[in-house]
């Protein structure tokens, strides 16, 4: 019942954007699932917004909506992409059953090595701190990392890492995910 709301979230994104991208992901008790695409030129790169959700069957749901600019990094470096942006999560944690908001400063870095051109690996960064954090949390951090490999045009799998947690003011960590993550991103 609670992916409902992110089944109306992506239902509601502009489709005729310029590019999209579905990611899938699964862990050992964790999926993912998240959308992003083009939506607007920005200074220096391109507009993108993205929407998506975690579930982890014994641990809760992660549910975000995020604007970033993503463009080249430094303008003259080839195969090295950036995006800096903002993230909106709510955090529905099952035991004990707390509810956490936050706004998170988002980061990405996307690197593809000059002579692998099919090899990229990605590292993304989402950090809300305490003041930035609402409900019954202190701070949530969304982080990964994951080599990827491009087997058809648009379409890559990948083997990562991604830590989701919440600080809870009572009851200390709640990680939403934490260990490796098998995934397939396609672009369209």
């Amino acid at each position: 019942m609670r992916m409902l709301p992110v089944a109306a979230v992506a239902l509601s994104m502009p489709f005729a954007v310029a590019a999209h991208t579905i990611d899938l992901a699964v862990g050992d008790d964790a999926f993912r699932a998240a959308y992003e695409g083009d939506v607007a030129p920005a200074a220096g790169g391109m507009l993108r917004a993205d929407v998506g959700a975690l579930h982890n069957e014994d641990d809760g749901d992660l549910i975000h909506l995020g604007l970033k600019v993503r463009g080249d990094a430094g303008g003259y470096t080839v195969g090295v992409e950036g995006a800096l942006g903002a993230t909106l999560y709510w955090a529905g944690i099952d035991d004990p059953d707390e509810d956490v908001s936050a706004v998170a400063l988002t980061g990405e870095l996307h690197v593809t090595p000059q002579d692998w051109d099919r090899v990229r690996l990605a590292f993304t960064l989402n950090y809300a701190p305490e003041v930035l954090t609402f409900g019954e949390g202190e701070s949530l951090l969304d982080t990964a990392a994951r080599l990827e490999y491009e087997v058809l045009q648009e379409t890559r799998v990948y083997l990562g890492y991604r830590l989701a947690r919440v600080e809870l003011e009572q009851g200390g960590d709640q990680d939403l995910h934490q260990g490796a993550q098998l995934g397939i991103n396609i672009t369209f």
